[in-house]
């Protein structure tokens, strides 16, 4: 019995010795961010993070994202922070952030921010859309990157969306018009089977009139066949 009151006693200093370190006023969280692409996964690098201290402001930093997509910065435990970050290409982020939560032991935070592309005129190209040549049936290895656009307009649902499909120029220009027209078209049917509300997707067809590649080259020339999201509206611009 003596022993087990020494082992309680010396638990009983470790907990008080945590909450201490968390009780001092001076105490420094390493607060770590990794900026993620909600739609590609990928981490984007030159993004501009900026921060304040709350409510008087008194402590002001700007940082920029490296090639991973991170950024650290170091704040007081037991003070509120405006973080905020607003990148081209990208829905802004705006939050008020308590240091102190999510950290461990050691007064670190780790945590992932997830992106969303948007504001009016941004293009997203579907890198990995892809049709039965010259029809307008989506094949199956297309799912994944269709569901990750899902995923961003559910995340954003005031974006408002155009889908613009593509065709190469080569053959004959009614019919290249009518098959992008076909394929914008399935592209919307499966978004709205996937509980996006129809009124937010417009499409529109161009066929081969906007190539980005003029080659004697079919291989070259397929990157000409293509549906991109074209952002129409935001309504938090």
């Amino acid at each position: 019995m003596k022993k087990l009151h020494i082992i309680s006693g010396i638990f009983l200093i470790l907990v008080l010795t945590t909450a201490d370190v968390l009780a001092q006023a001076d105490s420094i969280v390493t607060y770590q961010i990794t900026l993620i692409n909600r739609r590609t996964g990928k981490p984007v690098s030159g993004v501009k993070v900026h921060y304040k201290k709350l409510p008087y402001e008194s402590e002001i930093g700007n940082l920029t994202s490296n090639d991973a997509g991170k950024v650290t910065a170091y704040f007081r435990a037991h003070e509120k922070y405006s973080l905020s970050i607003d990148n081209p290409g990208f829905l802004k982020v705006a939050e008020i952030i308590n240091p102190l939560e999510g950290a461990s032991d050691d007064l670190v935070v780790n945590r992932t921010i997830n992106l969303i592309e948007g504001g009016v005129g941004t293009v997203l190209k579907l890198e990995n859309l892809k049709f039965r040549l010259g029809e307008a049936t989506i094949m199956d290895e297309s799912y994944a990157e269709l569901d990750k656009l899902v995923e961003m307009l559910k995340e954003a649902p005031n974006l408002r969306i155009r889908l613009e499909g593509h065709t190469d120029y080569v053959g004959n220009p009614t019919a290249n018009l009518a098959l992008s027209q076909k394929r914008v078209d399935a592209v919307k049917k499966y978004l709205v089977e996937k509980g996006i509300d129809a009124k937010r997707i417009e499409t529109k067809a161009f066929g081969g009139s906007q190539p980005l590649v003029k080659s004697t080259n079919a291989a070259e020339r397929a990157v000409n066949r293509r549906v991109e999201v074209r952002i129409i509206g935001d309504t938090n611009e």
